[in-house]
Order: C-alpha cells, then sequence, then structure tokens
C-alpha cells in the first residue's frame, strides 16, 4: 500500500467505518448506476449465527433475520411475525427447534409453519415467508431474486477444515458488489495500489457459469519475500476467496471478502482471515499435529489485522469510487470488460433494482398464498 494512503486507512480501520474529510462518500453524490445483483450473498460469517442465535441483517433495502436452532438447523426469514408484524429480530427468541415472536409469543417450527400460540389456543394458519440459505466455506448465504425466483445454482465448497472459525471484520460503506467483485480482475491496480510484485495471472469469466477462478503468483504484503502462488475463486457478485499455498507445504492461507448490497448505494463488506497448518515447523510432528489448531488460530488473528490494513486501500477506494459504465482502459488492467459481460447475467430484466427484495418462497408459503 502507497504510504500516502496509510494515514486515510488508519483512520477507517480505527472507526471500522469509511469516513474522509474533505471527501464524500459515493452514495451521497449521485442516484446509484447499478441495481441489485441476484445471487447468494454472504450476511454472516457462520461463527456469528451460533445455536439459539437470533440475528437481524439488511439486505437489498429490507432486512433479514437469521436464527439457528437447538439441533442446529439454519433458517433466514422475513423478520415480520405475520400475527400482528412484530419484528422478530427485536425480541425474537429460539425455544427448541422453534422461532418465537417476542410479542404474543407465537412459535413458528423450522418449516415456517405457526405450531403454538402464547395463550393456549390452537395456532392459526400461518407461517413465515423463508430466504433460501445455506452455509459453505465458513459463511452463511442467503438468495436473493429480484423476481422471488428460487436458486438457480450452488455455492461452490472450498477444501476448508470448518472446525476452525475465521477471523473476521466488518465494514458499512458505500458502493456496489459489482465494483468490488471487479478486483478479482482489475490486475492493474496489484502492483499500483498493494505494490506486489513479479506478477503473473490468468483467468477469465466464462459466459453463463455463476463461478469463475483466478490464478497468480507475485511476491506480495501477507509474507514478504516469498513468491506467493494464489487461487482466486468468484462466487457471483459477492465473493472473492482466495487461497494461498504456505511454503514448504506447512499449510494454507484463505482470505474471504464478501461483498452485500444493504440498501441503494451501500454494502457491508465482510472479510476475514485463516491459517490452517499442517503442523508447527521446529516441533516433532506427533505434537505439532495437536498444537497445529490452537496456533492456527492464534496466527489467523495476527494475519487478519495485516491483511485488513492492505485491504482498507481497497475500501477507501470503493466507499469513494464512482462507476464508470465506458471506462478507458489500458494495457495492464486485466480483463474487466470480460468481467463486466459475465456479470451481465446476475441481473434480472426488467426489474426496479432498487425495490425492496422479494423472497423466494417456500413451497408451504406458495400453498398459504
Amino acid at each position: 500500500m502507497k504510504p500516502h494512503l496509510k494515514p486515510l486507512v488508519k483512520r477507517l480501520l480505527s472507526a471500522r467505518r469509511v469516513g474522509v474529510p474533505g471527501a464524500a462518500p459515493a452514495d451521497t453524490l449521485r442516484a446509484p448506476y447499478l441495481p441489485y445483483p441476484d445471487g447468494w450473498f454472504c450476511l454472516a460469517f457462520t461463527d456469528e449465527v451460533r445455536r439459539g442465535s437470533v440475528v437481524t441483517r439488511p439486505l437489498a433495502g429490507a432486512e433479514v433475520v437469521l436464527y439457528r436452532t437447538a439441533g442446529g438447523v439454519l433458517r433466514a426469514v422475513r423478520p415480520r411475525c405475520p400475527h400482528l408484524g412484530a419484528h422478530l429480530g427485536v425480541g425474537g427468541s429460539v425455544e427448541g427447534e422453534n422461532l418465537v415472536c417476542p410479542f404474543h409469543r407465537f412459535a413458528f417450527d423450522p418449516a415456517g409453519a405457526c405450531v403454538r400460540t402464547g395463550y393456549d389456543r390452537p395456532p392459526p394458519k400461518a407461517s413465515l415467508a423463508q430466504y433460501p440459505v445455506c452455509e459453505a466455506n465458513g459463511a452463511v448465504y442467503v438468495w436473493w431474486h429480484a423476481l422471488g425466483l428460487p436458486p438457480q445454482w450452488e455455492v461452490p465448497v472450498l477444501p476448508l477444515d470448518d472446525r476452525q472459525p475465521f477471523s473476521h471484520d466488518t465494514f458499512d460503506l458505500a458502493g456496489h458488489p459489482q465494483d468490488v467483485i471487479e478486483n478479482a480482475f482489475d490486475w492493474g491496480h496489484l502492483p499500483a495500489l498493494h505494490g506486489l510484485k513479479g506478477l503473473d495471472i490468468e483467468g477469465v469469466p466464462v459466459a453463463g457459469e455463476p463461478v469463475s477462478t483466478v490464478t497468480a503468483t507475485a511476491r506480495g504484503t501477507m509474507m514478504r519475500g516469498f513468491r506467493q502462488s494464489y487461487s482466486l475463486t468468484v462466487i457471483g457478485l459477492a465473493t472473492i476467496a482466495a487461497q494461498t499455498a504456505l511454503p514448504r507445504g506447512a499449510g494454507h492461507l484463505y482470505v474471504m471478502l464478501h461483498a452485500t448490497a444493504t440498501g441503494p448505494g451501500r454494502i457491508q463488506l465482510r472479510f476475514g482471515t485463516k491459517l490452517e497448518l499442517t503442523g508447527v515447523p521446529g516441533v516433532p510432528e506427533r505434537i505439532g499435529r495437536a498444537a497445529a489448531m490452537p496456533a492456527a488460530r492464534l496466527l489467523s488473528t495476527v494475519l487478519q489485522r495485516v491483511a485488513r490494513v492492505d485491504t482498507g486501500a481497497d475500501l477507501l477506494m470503493w466507499h469513494h469510487q464512482e462507476h464508470v459504465e465506458r471506462p478507458k482502459l489500458a494495457q495492464g488492467d486485466g480483463p474487466i470488460g470480460r468481467y463486466r459481460q459475465w456479470a451481465r447475467q446476475f441481473y434480472t430484466e426488467p426489474t426496479d433494482g432498487l425495490a425492496a427484495p422479494r423472497p423466494a418462497l417456500t413451497e408451504m408459503s406458495r400453498a398459504e398464498e
């Protein structure tokens, strides 16, 4: 990262919200240009939705309530109770396998059906509107589609050790998911903004495929002095998952970047780091295997601090960036044009991209209509 950006990035990270004196965020200066894209979007890291917890997260101009039952079942629902409209994320609780409304104590089972009232009377024929939800790669994904259609593809599962969580941060900033995910194909910014040297990078998105890959080698910021090999998995307009092989077969470093539209011109950026070790250098193999997990967790926290400083420069750019529909590209920029053509598949036409989302209804919800 260039030295003149460091004071601004330091302020950004200390506040956990982006702000630069004298410069306005992009969403205050002009109407958002791009609509909300369709696809799977990360609303939390897995460890943020524990058994018995209820979490509310913004998505595309509305809210989603995430909860996990005592048995570990994960669900995502619209926040309003169908009884009298109480917000299930404000005082709502999990009792066994049911989500319980805080207002009248109506209980809803994992299928969304009302199974109990709070005053010993038969429950009404009512159900919660559910969003498709899945867990993959240490993240909780919710499906959003402008027309309320069900999932059209699945989130690819990476070879991660699910026993170890990511060390992570979340930032609220101006921007759009397409501009964030474009970073995987904006190869020119890597040496210019991040100081990567000796870049050897390749990979272009394939039309019609929702997942794309990029491979690269470079000397970079996370492990200075080493030539690193990267594998980037681009998942829709939502996620860049980076895998780096550690020297001498010591393991892998995973860095996840999730961009989720929260409102017109606004996103939440979730950023996580996880180190997975095969052993501890200099320690006998048997002891090293036993110590690998706690050592990796500790080092993941340290590496997250290092990585977020470097990524902070990107956050600073996105927060003040204006989307240029017809950019004046130069040699060395990377396949940005190909990426933008690929990105078109994630928009529904015709659609009002700034309208509140409609959940992809479950079969039970359709039957109740």
